[in-house]
This record gives structure tokens, C-alpha cells and sequence, in this order.
């Protein structure tokens, strides 16, 4: 019995070889995203502080 899937499928790729990205530009993006997860943790600290002062009220 012969096995008719055995078309071969190219794994696909990801990631371009034309693209490029500046070391200072990458920098920036981090810098970025370390604001961005701080500023959620705060407002997760500042949600979980209204709800026990709604909850001592």
C-alpha cells in the first residue's frame, strides 16, 4: 500500500533576510515595552487597592 500524502511541504520562513533593524531602533522598542509592562503593573497595584477600599466601605 503506497502512502499518497507524500506531497513534500517547505517549512515556512519567518523571518526575511531583506529585513533590517537598527540597533537604536531596537533599543527604543525595549525601552518602550519596559514602560508599557510597568505602567500595567501599576494599574493592576492601583485596581487592587480600589477594590479593598470598596470592600472596607
Amino acid at each position: 500500500m503506497e502512502n499518497k500524502k507524500g506531497m513534500k511541504v517547505e517549512p515556512l520562513n519567518f523571518f526575511s533576510n531583506d529585513m533590517k533593524v537598527a540597533k537604536d531602533q531596537l533599543a527604543h522598542n525595549h525601552l518602550k515595552l519596559t514602560y508599557q509592562r510597568d505602567s500595567v503593573t501599576d494599574l493592576e497595584q492601583k485596581h487592587k487597592e480600589w477594590a479593598q477600599e470598596d470592600t472596607a466601605s
